[in-house]
């Protein structure tokens, strides 16, 4: 199976006979790990989840697998390749706020059916959800229509995108505007190499965006769609054409919905990187980006808009939002909400939205209207939007439900079948204070938090060589508040090595931030969320080697950050910082009190 496009695939979800039921019978070897789903703050329905697969062993080859729900009943899942792999599954039915769910992975000898399918044409991909077309890509050349010029020609946008009863929600070619393509994603007002390059306007001859290849295609019981490269091509420079962009298209259609639940739900993330030795520069400007040419019945009072701060078609150009409904009549009514992540630039992000007196359908998320802004060589600028293809007028509490699961996704967590606990939520029998003083740290809500000035806490057992999982978050603090003092904690394994916790959101890669080997070695890339968010270290060690006293091998470290590899088998040579001297004895881990309430959740550790 092609690896750029298999899947490892688990049963979609059926009943488990009640009474007598033999786990290890119907899967194989059994619970290769624990899934906790923590609903937080807010009611879920059929919620689309994922979390990283970091350190759980699962089976070779074409293995398939089965998430078994505490209870007796199991769910579709679908593992993602990559590095590292990831488990997605669908949250089903309606989970309460505050309420916690359970699952086990395991093997299956099930076979697996794709509920999202792919179905590629020398033409177009068509991706289907339950036998119905959800949205097409047209990755060959589209003519514009007769009589029109050929600068008009353009692939590599989607369209039709279809309501779940069938009808087409999208327009090309209006002939108000030949340009507008469905859904597409191309510049306007931008500079390069001091010329004015439009890659929107294509009449004007300056710029255009083609479709490259397909980077893979995925079909499964939770997800399915495509990546396609694309390229922004400036066709007047002073050399003739030149690719200015390399652009990834990561559109996935999730398994939910349909036409009896009346909407589809749909992610579409776009990577851009800036290949050429010049920067190319976006100059202020009303529109460019994102954007959605609605049906061409929609129009005048058969349309509507509506964002998430209460403006429409009246009001809500040049506003923000965290949602837009653009929606409209047909033989029904219909629309598409658009999201837009809270790690997007600009976000909440400015839109275009056009008045009364335009009195067609056109959306776009503008982050260009605020200020100019530059796309350096070499820079990744990452676009995430997802869009609630409905029946009906949208309606306000589905609209926030549907935001708050994409912003504010429930809480997963994943522990290998096996690993020591060393806090779940619960209790701190696993710890001690340093110096054998009372633990000190607050625990509430299931977070373990540092109390200033308590003192460190240390695990009651030593470790040798383990794969150990810590998330934590650091506190907000004021602006004024710099440098190491900023949320500053530590991960002290043997209290000889450290991988510092600290704010370093934005900053450069240093070997005093975040996820550093302390003073040692900086991490390959910074990968830090904003204070306040949660993240996670997922830590690899082998304990240094000693032939009695003598040293005969140094220790070794890898670091996932967030999922990211920013330390990959480092050999450490001496203790770092403050740690103690190296020695032949195990020793324990400590979890640093610096004078920050840095929390923590969800550690467990797994000995090699």
């Amino acid at each position: 199976m092609d690896k750029l496009t298999s899947m490892i695939l688990c049963t979609l979800a059926v009943l488990l006979p009640a009474g007598g039921f033999d786990f290890a019978s119907a899967y194989g070897a059994g619970s290769l790990a624990t899934v906790t789903v923590d609903a937080g703050g807010y009611e879920r329905i059929d919620t689309p989840v994922c979390v990283s697969l970091a350190g759980v062993p699962l089976g070779g080859g074409d293995s398939e697998y089965a998430l078994v729900e505490k209870g007796g009943a199991t769910i579709a899942a679908q593992v993602e390749e990559g590095e590292p792999a990831k488990l997605w599954f669908v949250l089903a039915g309606r989970t309460a706020a505050g309420t916690r769910r359970v699952f086990d992975l395991a093997v299956t000898s099930r076979g697996a059916e794709a509920g999202v399918s792919v179905v590629k044409t020398d033409k177009y991909v068509d991706v289907v959800c339950g036998g119905e077309k959800v949205l097409r890509y047209n990755h060959a050349v589209v003519p514009p229509p007769a009589g029109q010029d050929k600068l008009y020609e353009r692939s590599g946008f989607i369209h039709p995108l279809w309501s779940p009863t069938g009808a087409v929600l999208t327009d090309i070619h209006p002939p108000d505007h030949i340009h507008h393509m469905g859904i597409w994603m191309p510049w306007t007002h931008t500079e390069f190499e001091g010329k004015a390059t439009d890659f929107w306007n294509l009449k004007e001859g300056q710029g255009t965006v083609r479709f490259v290849k397909f980077v893979g295609m995925t079909a499964g019981p939770v997800f399915g769609g495509f990546k396609a490269e694309q390229e922004h091509v400036a066709l007047k420079t002073a050399s003739g054409e030149k690719v200015v962009l390399d652009e990834q298209w990561d559109v996935r259609v999730y398994n939910v919905g349909g036409k009896e639940k009346g909407y589809r739900l749909w992610d579409f993330v776009s990577t851009q990187r800036c290949v050429a030795d010049s920067p190319l520069k976006h100059v202020k400007y009303r529109y460019g980006g994102f954007g959605f040419r609605g049906a061409r019945q929609w129009r005048d009072e058969n349309a509507a808009y509506l964002t998430s701060e209460g403006k429409t078609r009246k009001d809500g150009h040049a506003t923000r939002a965290r949602w837009c409904d653009a929606s409209g009549k047909i033989d029904e009514w219909e629309g598409v909400t658009f999201y837009s992540h809270p790690e997007n630039f600009q976000h909440p992000e400015p839109m275009r939205i056009w008045p009364p007196d335009m009195r067609d359908v056109f959306f776009n998320w503008a982050p260009g209207q605020i200020d100019d802004w530059e796309m350096k060589p070499g820079e990744d600028h990452v676009f995430r939007y997802r869009m609630y293809v409905h029946e009906g007028r949208i309606t306000v509490p589905a609209a926030e439900r549907i935001w708050r699961d994409y912003a504010e996704p429930p809480t997963v967590s994943i522990r290998p079948a096996g690993a020591v606990v060393l806090f779940d939520g619960g209790d701190l029998s696993q710890w001690a204070g340093d110096g054998g003083k009372k633990v000190g740290w607050e625990v509430a809500d299931g977070v373990l938090t540092i109390v200033p000035g308590s003192g460190s806490i240390v695990t009651k057992r030593d470790v040798t060589d383990f794969q150990m999982h810590i998330e934590f978050r650091i506190p907000e603090l004021p602006d004024d508040v710099k440098g190491q003092g900023r949320g500053n904690s530590g991960v002290y394994i043997q209290r000889r090595y450290e991988v510092q916790i600290l704010d370093s959101y934005g900053l450069e890669a240093k070997n005093n931030e975040c996820a550093s080997i302390y003073k040692f070695k900086a991490p390959e890339k910074n990968v830090c969320s904003k204070a306040g968010q949660w993240q996670s270290y997922d830590i690899t060690f082998q304990a240094a080697r000693y032939e009695g006293q003598k040293k005969v091998k140094n220790a070794r470290l890898s670091l996932r950050h967030n999922g990211v590899l920013v330390h990959d088998d480092v050999e450490v040579p001496n203790k770092t910082g403050a740690g103690r001297p190296e020695g032949p004895d195990a020793g324990p881990i400590l979890l640093q009190d610096h004078g920050n309430a840095v929390s923590f959740r969800n550690i467990w550790l797994v000995s090699k």
